[in-house]
């Protein structure tokens, strides 16, 4: 059953050209379509080569949205998929929004930040959620988990029905076959217990 929203939501992704932003957008995009929201997407490509910042806005709604693009200070949610890109969109969130943030960086620029001072600015970010994407895959034996851990983690914020996003997995990875869409499923199942315990 659809939740009546009282105001568009806002989801901010943010992460690296390379690491799954725009993917991981559309399933969000697809989950909110899913649950008869009226929904819009815009995303920034950069260039992966070059370190460049790659973030998709999506909103969605009861009522029909006018615009996909999210104003400073109104996100509902941020997801960064790489610690300095979370930095980077702090400012998008709303007082009470949720950031749930990678503290796996990905390290492809010469003028990358000293790597601790980061993780200790987004460490004072009161009520941010932060997980080692790269451990919590290794654990997982799926170096492609980081993504959709922080998915689940971020969901337990949204309005969606919690079993929609299985059927998601699998309309988006059918192609990939049962075991990539269980890996997913698995993923997003441990990214929405980190949230709930």
């Amino acid at each position: 059953m659809t939740k009546v929203l009282d105001k568009a939501q806002g989801i901010i992704v943010a992460g690296v050209g390379g690491q799954g932003a725009i993917t991981l957008a559309q399933l969000i995009l697809g989950a909110a379509w899913k649950s008869n929201y009226h929904c819009l997407q815009s995303e920034v490509h950069g260039m992966s080569q070059r370190g460049g910042a790659v973030n998709a806005h999506i909103v969605f709604d009861s009522e029909p949205v006018t615009s996909p693009t999210i104003m400073e200070g109104s996100a509902d949610v941020l997801i960064g998929m790489e610690p300095l890109e979370t930095l980077r969109y702090i400012h998008m969130v709303k007082k009470d929004g949720h950031i749930i943030s990678s503290t796996s960086p990905l390290i492809n620029m010469s003028t990358y930040p000293d790597e601790s001072r980061v993780l200790a600015a987004i460490k004072e970010i009161e009520g941010v959620h932060l997980v080692d994407t790269d451990d919590v895959s290794k654990q997982l034996k799926n170096r492609h988990a980081g993504n959709v851990i922080l998915l689940g983690m971020a969901s337990t914020f949204l309005p969606m029905e919690h079993d929609l996003w299985n059927s998601i997995f699998e309309e988006r990875f059918q192609i990939k076959g049962e075991k990539v869409i269980q890996k997913n499923i698995e993923a997003f199942a441990f990214g929405r217990n980190l949230i709930n315990t």
